[in-house]
């Protein structure tokens, strides 16, 4: 039987050095620690590879700190156990990883990794929240709360206290490497739209204004200083509009009762037909305070998919009612260039949030709420706790594996484009090489 090639941890290395130059930013990580043993750079590969590998907890990675395999790959004098991971993340530094994941994305745009997929030319981004973990008894100073009605023992509805993290992310939608360029955590008292301002804010400093090209939000972030940012730093915005109360609302859908649809097409797709009308107007102010001109498009869509129903493959039809508002050029987008754009939105919720929750342990809670963290001597001469940026900074290395293996995968992997091999086959392969190299001989 013919044994096909498969993919090993020394040519992912390789790769992520030669491009990226991984390894070159690995002095400047930095924790709370005094004079570690395990230091910080090899906290970060090990917490790196676990993810590379798909581990879904730190007990799963620490069974593999015992292999010297590992801890020679990762730069340890020894083995160590969670603890050890967990005392160290929870005070580790987020601004240098931050600097690596801008680096990284920065180095994918220069070897022009993001240009397939630009929509008439242009680089397109997505932003959009997502819960990262809840907990009824477990909290820390940052989480947000929420009142949860549940069912008590005793069957009758009981008022409970929530806590949970939330966080907004920018992701390129346009490209086939769906890096996340941003993620900004929503502090307690504020809305996820102040969150996403901040971000929004950020991103021009990290990558400059033309890093993208047209954004693409929810209808939770349709609000003037958003609108005013984008304006101001040059972004083309696509938003959804949902509601029904607001002026522009209301003067968009007077003009469109009054007349037909300006655009019919049918798209099909493998198990789905999709029947749309287009209405358009241009030249409306988003609001009285914020009088930019917009254009509104309107689509009413009839959506045909087959499901079984008792055994039976049967075609059901949905209808659907769609209003985006967009800031782009009426002569280079049109309508039906802006349905597109705006369809395109959920990318970021099936290609980001949704594999990093079911495939990246996203959801897991890394260090919410970690105690074991070290202390810091204070003006009062009494030692105590660092903030816990634990959950901050798992995270922000979970992205970067994310983005790695995914360039690695589409970009450089000859196997995935002849073989049509999964991501998660290649991370298994990856795992798999890694017990077949032999351990190092001592000096």
């Amino acid at each position: 039987m013919y044994d096909r090639p498969s993919h090993t941890l020394p040519s992912f290395d390789a790769y992520v050095d030669k491009v990226f130059h991984l390894r070159e930013a690995l002095p400047a990580l930095r924790d709370a620690r005094q004079d570690p043993e395990i230091p910080p750079a090899a906290v970060f590969r090990a917490l790196f590879y676990g993810f590379v590998f798909r581990l879904r907890s730190f007990k799963e990675l620490e069974a593999d700190l015992a292999q010297p395999q590992l801890q020679q790959h990762i730069g340890a004098p020894r083995s160590f156990r969670d603890d050890a991971l967990r005392y160290s993340l929870a005070s580790f530094a987020t601004e240098p990883l931050e600097q690596m994941l801008v680096a990284v994305n920065r180095q994918l745009k220069r070897n022009k990794a993001l240009d397939p997929g630009r929509v008439q030319g242009h680089l397109v981004a997505a932003l959009d929240g997502i819960e990262v973990l809840s907990s009824f008894s477990r909290c820390c100073s940052d989480c947000l709360q929420r009142r949860v009605t549940c069912t008590g023992a005793d069957g009758q509805p009981v008022e409970r206290i929530q806590y949970y993290h939330r966080a907004v992310g920018c992701q390129m939608v346009s490209s086939p490497v769906k890096a996340f360029l941003g993620l900004e955590w929503v502090a307690p008292g504020e809305g996820e739209d102040k969150a996403a301002l901040r971000l929004l804010a950020r991103l021009p400093d990290l990558y400059g204004s033309h890093f993208f090209d047209i954004l693409l939000l929810d209808s939770l972030y349709a609000q003037a200083p958003v609108v005013n940012l984008a304006q101001e730093v040059g972004w083309s915005l696509v938003l959804t509009l949902k509601q029904e109360n607001r002026d522009l609302y209301q003067d968009a859908f007077g003009l469109f009762s009054t007349r037909e649809a300006e655009d019919r097409f049918t798209e099909q797709h493998p198990g789905q037909r999709r029947e749309v009308q287009l209405w358009s107007e241009s030249n409306l102010p988003f609001t009285q305070e914020c009088p930019q001109p917009v254009r509104v498009v309107h689509s009413q869509e009839a959506v045909t998919e087959n499901h079984y129903r008792r055994g039976q493959r049967q075609p059901e039809t949905t209808f659907q009612e769609w209003v985006w508002i967009d800031t782009l050029n009426p002569q280079m987008f049109s309508p039906r260039a802006v349905w597109r754009l705006g369809h395109s939105r959920w990318k970021l919720e099936n290609n980001g949030w949704n594999d990093l929750t079911q495939n990246w342990a996203l959801k897991h809670g890394f260090l919410h709420a970690c105690k074991h963290r070290p202390k810091q001597p204070t003006a009062e001469d009494r030692a105590k706790l660092v903030p816990n940026r634990g959950l901050a900074a798992v995270t922000l290395v979970l992205l970067l594996a994310f983005t790695l293996c995914s360039a690695f995968c589409l970009l450089h992997s000859k196997l995935v484009r002849r073989y049509h091999v999964s991501l998660r086959e290649v991370a298994r392969q990856l795992y798999r090489s890694l017990c077949q190299q032999p351990p190092a001989r001592a000096p």
